[in-house]
């Protein structure tokens, strides 16, 4: 089964055709967006470039978890909630769950349970489930 992973402007990046393909693809994918994020902010004469990591506040992994759940099912009541797969997990992991500032005192398992519900907020929302989540975490300051 092929998945395509899209670059965020409608058109397909990459495709693979097995799971180890759809790994590297999507590795390959978040390599190249963070090169293009990092050269922005460094192309800028005079601006200083981007604090590395997910700028949300620190909080505990059950926390953060318990608010990626209540934004991933919201209007799912009395339907199937999605699987995410292998490409959304990838994404979710090296943009997301591996970058919140809290993420290196958290167990892998509590990092793991995280990726998939943003994974799935990912899936349903493309980036503006990312935004919803952050915006979510950084009300609770």
């Amino acid at each position: 089964m092929a998945t395509t992973v899209d670059r965020g402007d409608g058109r397909p990046a990459v495709t693979g055709s097995g799971r180890r393909e759809d790994e590297e693809t999507a590795r390959r994918l978040i390599a190249s967006w963070l090169a293009e994020a990092v050269g922005d902010v460094e192309d800028v004469p005079g601006r200083a470039a981007a604090p590395y990591g997910w700028q949300v506040p620190a909080a505990a992994a059950r926390d953060v978890v318990a608010v990626a759940r209540r934004l991933a099912v919201q209007g799912l009541a009395g339907r199937p909630w999605p699987v995410p797969t292998a490409a959304h997990l990838l994404l979710a992991r090296a943009l997301v769950t591996d970058e919140h500032p809290s993420a290196a005192a958290w167990t892998e398992r509590e990092r793991t349970e995280l990726a998939g519900w943003v994974a799935v907020l990912v899936q349903r929302f493309g980036e503006d489930g990312v935004q919803r989540l952050t915006a979510a975490l950084a009300a609770r300051r």
